[in-house]
């Protein structure tokens, strides 16, 4: 604190040694001390800040009457002090500081943004040479870390982080000690967003050096090892459970918090209550029933602490989750039974709108169903559908939550073979995906959390063909699929249209969607994939996030910004041409894009696989009995494995099984999908032995790497596969499509008039990667055929020049080297000559700008991996032909794999040659001219698919 005149002096260190002793005694001695001098002096604004101090640590340890007498004697300090007084920041700091203290025990929400406002008048005015700056800064780091916390904007976290390194460069060493462990615990939260690995192992060694440079009694030990549990597993989860020896230590770290920590009602209860969450994952991860013990010790000594309401009711439902989890590891149905009984006792605890009532149905009906798979009682199945049913349906709880509820509802329900209830379930689930990836999360938190639920869309669709409703199937295949798109890149989302002519409108949405999600920066565990790793993850999850939460904020802000939230939807709805706002498309809606030949989503599922042929007339559910999932995916993934051996410079045993695998894949994709639907487009569209059908493949699963147009028998004669019609390419013209709502924009979306406006980007050679040869004669041919072509090569084949004459031009043209990585799709990427242009370059760069100029007509991508979509995110199309796609090209064409850039030079020769109709060029005839160009190389190469099959188009 600054200097002043008077004894302030000997109230300062009466602070201190309450720090370093937890002696509350101190505290009444500095509060009386500091009276005595506002007797005398009322306007010293310096006792004032030093007692509103005091008030804010006796709040945290005894009557919480004293928060507020420290939020109005900071007020009060303020109101005396003049914006040009020196005082003026540290005052609005120390209010920022106390207010922000009050959030954080009553999470009140007009107190954190009250908190917020002070922060920044502060920090705003306290210039780099104010002597108050670093008192300033250390008083308001909390108060964007708990700004981050509760509303998820990156810029608050990084400021938290920034002002705390600051602090932390300082001489004194109480602001060091105070700046480690907040910016500890800001470098754990950005960890979480952002996945840095430098976060997480510095958060750890501030943590220790913390805990090192305290004394044994210091009143911020307990918190500082708190950040470092968290630290610890965060770690542990980071590295997929690899090496348990960060469990192993949070453990220990936990049990020494619990046995140095005063009885303090609450904060012990809630220690007890995380300390036993730690202890059944260290159980799980060790398989032993002596931590699972432990852990209910401690759970119930957190239940039958001094505590009551619903933080009793949260501690019943920690400790029903880790009695059913040890039940289930010993199989012991007492315990189970004991678990119902104890998850029972939380429910009647929560209000009908409280967010944890979600958690605590969630685990009851767990519990439940574990019950009924011992007794066979029905009610129990009938009592546990109710708590799942119930629980997904709570708009104030936590979207995992409610996501988990709602796949163990389907799964049950699939098990039991109950069509209409497993449809029901899952078509819960695919309803809460946009929320589970909420647009205003961090992308890689968005793919962590949809990867989780890889294949939903596949299996509700799979019920929905069970239950005999096609029609059903193909709005949750478009409902659950491709939510990034339309969630993270915004192309094309109804917010983003809503903006355009509401603006604050859609801003209020937003904004109240993000407040309503609460804390997504506050530690989300996601856990190894080990035994019983998913009951833990919802245990731990909820142990290391809200641990504080107050019912006055769960159940009245929350249920608010819920009621808020449908009633801004419903006034969206009310806006001209918008009366589907947020309403996925209906089948209705969708069908009009298959005009002039037939959509085929080709469905893989655990359960069942069926191909679901759309056409202008109708939908047909044909199944595909041969179609394993398993199979699908051991397929997907030789396949990825040789092209990758192929690419990372293999030699002739590479590409020979790289062959032999397509070869093979080929024939299993005939004999499993290709024949079927084939014969089936016959009957619907009629079959003439000279008539090839329109199609467009929209592949689910692990199906969307594999090439379905490709599938046949072909042996070493094409002409021959071809007048016995035992292959796709002789019965169709296939194209690709992300989804049928991306084909019905492409359709409606009018070409741009006139001659295109043509560019094309050429690099043969860059440093590290392979020489292209033949780039510089296919630039010749694409330019015989294209008047007017631009070239960018050399240097001006920049990202940010291509970003531009994308802008700029309608027609566009890459022969490039391109690159895929599959576990992070999104890195999909075209080299250029000073980098790599991504997806997310592409979709955030285009998404508008097409809008502006009118729609592009043709993207042609040359280049390797181009139309390769994810591993782990399948379903989502995260590669660069869909991103080109998705942000106003028609017609795009792209590669599965890597090929030779001579076929390649050639094939772009035939296409731009079919593409002329007289003197024009036509867009439109884009995937008959590919499929002519590729029926020469075919003819030419029949045994050859690793030549001829990459190549594929996307658009009507």
């Amino acid at each position: 604190m600054p200097s002043a005149e008077g004894s302030i002096d000997s109230v300062d260190p009466l602070i201190v040694a309450y720090n370093d002793s937890g002696d509350e005694s101190l505290l009444v001695r500095a509060e009386g001390l500091a009276r005595d001098l506002l007797a005398a002096d009322p306007s010293r604004v310096d006792v004032l800040a030093a007692l509103s101090t005091v008030l804010m640590l006796r709040g945290r340890t005894s009557d919480p009457k004293y928060l507020d007498a420290a939020v109005a004697t900071a007020e009060k300090a303020v109101t005396l002090t003049a914006p040009d007084d020196p005082w003026w920041p540290y005052v609005n700091a120390q209010l920022a500081l106390v207010v922000g203290f009050r959030f954080e025990q009553r999470r009140a929400v007009s107190d954190l943004s009250m908190a917020k406002r002070h922060a920044d008048l502060a920090v705003a005015a306290a210039g780099e040479s104010d002597p108050t700056r670093t008192d300033v800064l250390v008083r308001c780091v909390n108060v964007y870390r708990l700004s981050f916390e509760r509303f998820g904007q990156l810029a608050d976290i990084d400021t938290a982080v920034r002002l705390s390194r600051e602090v932390h460069r300082s001489t004194d060493p109480d602001h060091v000690l105070t700046a480690r462990q907040l910016l500890a615990l800001c470098l754990v939260m950005r960890f979480v967003r952002t996945g840095g690995q430098g976060d997480i192992d510095e958060a750890i060694a501030h943590c220790r050096d913390g805990l090192a440079a305290m004394s044994g009694r210091h009143v911020d030990r307990a918190p500082l090892n708190g950040v470092l549990v968290i630290a610890l597993v965060q770690r542990w989860v980071s590295l997929d459970g690899a090496d348990d020896a960060d469990l192993r230590e949070a453990v220990q770290v936990s049990r020494q918090v619990v046995a140095d920590l005063p009885n303090i009602g609450t904060v012990r209860a809630q220690l007890l209550s995380t300390h036993g969450v730690l202890l059944v994952m260290h159980g799980l991860s060790s398989n032993s029933s002596l931590h699972l013990d432990e852990a209910i010790r401690s759970a119930r000594e957190a239940v039958e602490s001094l505590t009551a309401g619903t933080q009793r009711a949260g501690h019943l439902v920690s400790l029903a989750h880790s009695l059913l989890i040890r039940a289930r590891m010993s199989s012991d149905p007492k315990g189970v039974s004991d678990a119902v009984e104890t998850g029972m006792a939380a429910l009647a605890g929560f209000s009908p709108g409280h967010p944890d009532r979600a958690r605590a149905l969630n685990v009851l009906g767990t519990a439940l169903r574990i019950r009924y798979l011992i007794d066979h009682d029905p009610a129990d199945l009938d009592a546990a559908v109710g708590m799942w049913r119930s629980s997904s349906a709570s708009r104030a709880g936590a979207i995992e939550i409610r996501m988990t509820a709602a796949r163990t509802w389907a799964q049950t329900a699939a098990e039991a073979g109950d069509a209409e209830l497993a449809l029901e379930a899952y078509g819960t689930a695919v309803g809460l995906l946009p929320l589970l990836a909420w647009r205003g999360l961090d992308r890689t938190v968005q793919e962590k959390r949809l990867a989780t639920v890889s294949g939903l869309a596949g299996d509700a669709a799979a019920w929905a063909i069970a239950a005999g409703q096609p029609e059903r199937a193909v709005e949750l295949l478009e409902q659950g699929r491709q939510v990034l798109w339309s969630q993270a890149l915004q192309t094309r989302s109804d917010l983003s249209e809503l903006a355009v002519v509401a603006p604050a409108l859609a801003h209020e949405l937003d904004r109240t969607r993000r407040e309503l999600d609460g804390a997504e920066a506050s530690p989300i565990i996601e856990l190894p994939a080990r035994p019983g790793g998913g009951m833990g993850h919802e245990l731990l999850t909820s142990a290391l996030r809200g641990s504080h939460r107050a019912e006055t904020e769960d159940v009245g802000h929350r249920r608010r910004l819920a009621e808020r939230w449908e009633k801004l939807a419903a006034e969206a709805r009310r806006q001209p041409g918008f009366e589907n706002f947020l309403h996925p498309p209906s089948f209705a809606a969708l069908q009009p894009a298959t005009t002039g030949g037939a959509a085929v989503l080709v469905n893989t599922s655990r359960w069942r696989s069926d191909a679901i042929i759309v056409t202008a007339d109708g939908v047909r559910a044909v199944p595909l009995p041969w179609l394993s999932h398993d199979t699908a995916h051991h397929r997907a993934a030789a396949f990825l494995e040789v092209q990758r051996a192929v690419e990372g410079g293999g030699g002739p045993a590479e590409r020979v099984a790289l062959h032999q695998t397509l070869v093979s894949l080929q024939r299993w994709l005939w004999d499993t999908v290709g024949e079927s639907v084939c014969t089936a487009l016959d009957d619907i569209l009629g079959g003439a032995t000279d008539r090839r059908h329109r199609v467009w493949w929209c592949p689910t699963g692990p199906l969307t790497m594999l090439p379905l147009h490709a599938a046949g028998r072909f042996g070493a004669s094409a002409p021959l596969a071809a007048k016995r019609r035992i292959s796709v390419a002789a019965r169709c013209v296939s194209s690709y499509i992300p989804s049928l709502s991306a084909l019905l924009r492409a359709r409606a979306t009018p070409a741009p008039p006139g001659p295109p406006r043509a560019f094309a980007v050429g690099l043969g050679s860059l440093p590290g990667q392979a020489s292209l040869p033949a780039v510089s004669d296919e630039l010749r041919a694409v330019s015989s055929h294209v008047p007017g072509l631009r070239v960018l090569s050399g240097r001006s084949a920049t990202v940010e020049g291509v970003l531009t004459a994308l802008e700029q031009h309608s027609w566009a043209h890459f022969a490039c080297h391109g690159d895929q990585d599959f576990k992070r799709p999104s890195a999909a990427a075209l080299r250029l000559v000073d980098g790599r242009l991504s997806v997310l370059d592409l979709a955030g760069r285009l998404a508008a700008g097409s809008r502006s100029s009118g729609g592009a007509d043709l993207a042609y991508l040359s280049a390797c991996r181009t139309a390769a979509g994810g591993r782990d995110l399948p379903d989502e199309a995260i590669h660069l032909t869909a991103a080109l796609q998705m942000a106003g090209f028609r017609h795009v064409i792209g590669s599965q794999w890597a090929v030779s850039d001579r076929v390649a030079a050639q094939v772009a020769d035939d296409v731009y040659a079919g593409l002329k109709a007289g003197e024009r060029l036509d867009a439109d005839d884009a995937a008959v001219a590919l499929d002519k160009a590729i029926d020469r190389v075919r003819r030419e190469h029949p045994d050859r698919p690793e030549l001829w099959a990459a190549l594929i188009h996307t658009g009507p």
